[in-house]
């Protein structure tokens, strides 16, 4: 059980198929980490990522607290995390590892939906995107940005109201500080639909990520992190966390225990019916 905005809780529904399904792509990146060798591993490319065949592939980055473990340790934070949000276990204490985890899971979801998008792919039952949508009508069955939205029952993507556009715009800029120089720019209409549809989607994830955990004081608190230490433990406090929040990290694993860690997180995640 986990400390949700509705009360100590589990996951249920919708909102648990969709994070159990972007958590079980984790595991299997990580899984394919951990099995290869250090010669196989891909050389560092400031290049974008390209698909077969199609245009560069948007790709979001993990919260630093969790992007900055080893594999073998973001083993144990999904495990933590999962089986506090998914089942009746307690969840640990307070951490900016295990917020930035669960954020992290929320992330995958936003890389998913990009891939999604590129390929063409319809908003159907079974796809990421309608997968998100039900999670959200679940958390937020009243929210007025979704029901601005008009779906055609044979579109990709949602028509937007003039509304809706404004708080895109609004949301790329404050999310994208190179947005202002980027939209005197002549770009490719095609190009220009699918990064305005990432937009709205990742709205989505976001406005479903605050209205189920709240606040995410681990930016915060990274922002204060290299700084004043009094000003950090000020801030801790006034959110009514304590010091260790930022001081935790995850223990080393040895690769017997990562194993069990991964077998038991593809129980979880994939097994269950």
């Amino acid at each position: 059980m986990w400390p949700l905005t509705n009360g100590n809780r589990c996951l249920v529904g919708p909102e648990a198929d969709l994070f159990r399904g972007a958590a079980a792509m984790m595991v299997d990146e990580l899984v394919d980490q951990l099995n290869s060798e250090p010669d196989e591993l891909p050389a560092e490319t400031n290049e974008p990522t390209q698909l077969w065949g199609g245009a560069p592939l948007v790709e979001f980055d993990p919260p630093r607290w969790y992007s900055m473990w080893e594999p073998e340790q973001k083993v144990w934070l999904l495990e933590r995390v999962t089986t506090s949000l998914l089942t009746s276990r307690p969840a640990p204490a307070m951490a900016a590892m295990f917020q930035a985890t669960v954020e992290a899971v929320y992330v995958e979801m936003g890389n998913l939906i990009s891939l999604e998008i590129t390929e063409g792919g319809p908003i159907e039952p079974g796809s990421w995107r309608q997968s998100l949508l039900d999670a959200f009508v679940q958390r937020c069955p009243m929210d007025s940005f979704l029901q601005a939205t008009h779906f055609e029952a044979t579109t990709l993507d949602p028509c937007w109201p003039r509304e809706i556009q404004q708080q895109m715009q609004m949301y790329e800029q404050s999310t994208n500080p190179e947005a202002d120089a980027k939209s005197n720019s002549i770009q490719d209409p095609s190009e220009k639909r699918q990064n305005d549809w990432m937009t709205w989607w990742s709205m989505v994830i976001d406005r479903l990520v605050d209205a189920t955990f709240g606040p995410r004081v681990h930016h915060t608190a990274e922002a204060y992190r290299d700084g004043d230490p009094k000003k950090l433990k000020e801030f801790l406090q006034s959110k009514g966390v304590s010091p260790k929040f930022v001081q935790r990290i995850p223990p080393l694993r040895s690769r017997a225990q990562t194993q069990s860690a991964i077998t038991r997180l593809q129980k979880l995640l994939i097994d269950t019916p």
